[in-house]
């Protein structure tokens, strides 16, 4: 039937209109969560890859023992990163950064006093990130060392005069 008559229009691909303001809310999201991991690795909480926005959410207020404010921040951030995932429309208008400060001070609260300076100190998710950078920095290093050593291989005086010889 003609979707006028009823009122409801059918929705069709061309109908999906990224704004600017989703845009800047998945953005948000995204950064949020990533910052919540580096902090749970700061904090000596296990991150799995694998699981959910919401199941990683609900494991760390269950790991950690958030309560009140912490654990529904941590519930804030498992929802918007899961939005921005994976909803057509993601969550926007929502405090993230005040989030992220709640789950800080429950995370502190339960760990011990050695966990909390090394967090604050040597965070373990920087030092992580620096020893990434070194590795990818010599293994480039290592690759360009052994194609200038193939090149000089190729271009060998010895080689040359060789196969002269012949």
């Amino acid at each position: 039937g003609d979707w006028r008559k009823c009122g409801v229009r059918p929705a069709h691909a061309s109908d999906i209109v990224v704004t600017v303001e989703a845009q800047k809310a998945r953005a948000d999201a995204h950064a949020a969560w990533d910052e919540l991991l580096d902090t749970m690795i700061d904090y000596r909480v296990p991150v799995d890859p694998t699981e959910t926005p919401r199941v990683t959410a609900q494991r760390l207020v269950n790991d950690a023992v958030l309560l009140d404010e912490p654990a529904a921040a941590a519930a804030l951030l498992g929802t918007a990163e899961e939005r921005a995932r994976y909803a057509r429309a993601p969550l926007q208008g929502s405090e993230l950064a005040p989030a992220l400060i709640q789950v800080r001070k429950g995370l502190a609260r339960s760990a011990n006093r050695r966990t909390r300076l090394v967090a604050t100190v040597f965070p373990p998710s920087v030092l992580l990130r620096w020893r990434l950078g070194m590795t990818e920095a010599s293994t480039r290093t290592m690759g360009m060392a052994s194609r200038l050593r193939d090149a000089a291989v190729r271009f060998s005086p010895r080689r040359l005069i060789a196969s002269r010889g012949r």
